[in-house]
């Protein structure tokens, strides 16, 4: 998750730098496959294997999120770019704060 909210980072600066409503529409991409992690984690966390204890299961559940809700944050940037370059609002997702 880390390193895909890396990678959203520098899609988003990009897009920033270049404008290009092609590429940041593609943050969109991006940003499903880290709410597929997302799930993924809590299938982890829900295991019966795991081990690490309450605490650790918050810090992670907790870390999980804050990534996941750094991805939503590239994806509006993504589509304030879309908006700026061609005028026309791309159609939001239904994104819970």
């Amino acid at each position: 998750m880390g390193r895909l909210a890396v990678e959203l980072a520098n899609s988003a600066r990009e897009v920033l730098v270049t404008q290009d409503p092609k590429q940041a529409s593609e943050i969109e991409e991006q940003d499903d496959a880290m709410d597929d992690l997302h799930r993924h984690l809590f299938t982890v966390l829900m295991d019966r294997d795991w081990k690490h204890g309450v605490a650790a299961a918050v810090d992670v559940t907790l870390l999980g999120r804050y990534y996941e809700r750094f991805a939503d944050h590239a994806v509006e940037i993504g589509r304030r770019v879309i908006f700026q370059a061609t005028g026309q609002a791309e159609p939001t997702a239904d994104v819970t704060p």
